[in-house]
C-alpha cells in the first residue's frame, strides 16, 4: 500500500514555548487544544544525535480532521529557529518501514524517527524530499488507537 495525501491527518510545528503558541494561535485562528500531553522519557534517533531519550510535550486541535499539532521537544530537531525545521504532514501508513524505504530509494532523506533505521524506524519517521521545503512524517496506524483516545479527550 502506497501514501496517500487522503490519510493525513495533522500539520504539525515546533515551537520554544508550548503554552504561549497555544495561546496565540488559538486566539488568532479561534481553535480549543486537547490536553497537553508529556512523552519523557521518548525514545528519539536523529542522524546527528543517534538514538537518545528525549522530553516532548505536545497538543493537538480538537478541530479536525485535518488537526494542528505543536510540539515542543528537547532534540536538535524541535528547534524552530533550525532550518529545515520540524514544521510537517502528518501522514498514517499502514507499513512504516516499507513507505519509510520506498521514499529513501526515490531521495528522500530520514530526518527523525522512534527508533535507529536499522531497528525499522519505530512508529513515526520524519523525511524530506532532496530539496528543501517539505517534511512528511510516517505515522504508523499502530499509534492510531492511542491517538483517537487522545482526540476524544
Amino acid at each position: 500500500m502506497s501514501i496517500a495525501l487522503s490519510k493525513t491527518f495533522h500539520v504539525g510545528m515546533a515551537v520554544e514555548d508550548i503554552d504561549q503558541c497555544c495561546k496565540q494561535i488559538g486566539e488568532d485562528l479561534n481553535l480549543d487544544w486537547l490536553p497537553i500531553k508529556s512523552f519523557d522519557p521518548l525514545p528519539f534517533w536523529t542522524p546527528e544525535e543517534g538514538l537518545r531519550e528525549i522530553s516532548v510535550k505536545a497538543t493537538y486541535s480538537r478541530q479536525g480532521p485535518q488537526r494542528i499539532e505543536i510540539v515542543q521537544g528537547t532534540s536538535i530537531f524541535y528547534d524552530p529557529n533550525r532550518l529545515p525545521d520540524s514544521r510537517h504532514v502528518g501522514i498514517w501508513v499502514d507499513n512504516l518501514i516499507e513507505e519509510a524505504t520506498r521514499l529513501i530509494d526515490n531521495g528522500w532523506m530520514v530526518l527523525a524517527a522512534g527508533d535507529e533505521p536499522s531497528a525499522g524506524y519505530g512508529t513515526i519517521a520524519y523525511l524530506s524530499p532532496p530539496f528543501p521545503g517539505l517534511v512528511v512524517e510516517l505515522v504508523s496506524r499502530q499509534l492510531e488507537p492511542m491517538m483517537n483516545e487522545w482526540f476524544t479527550e
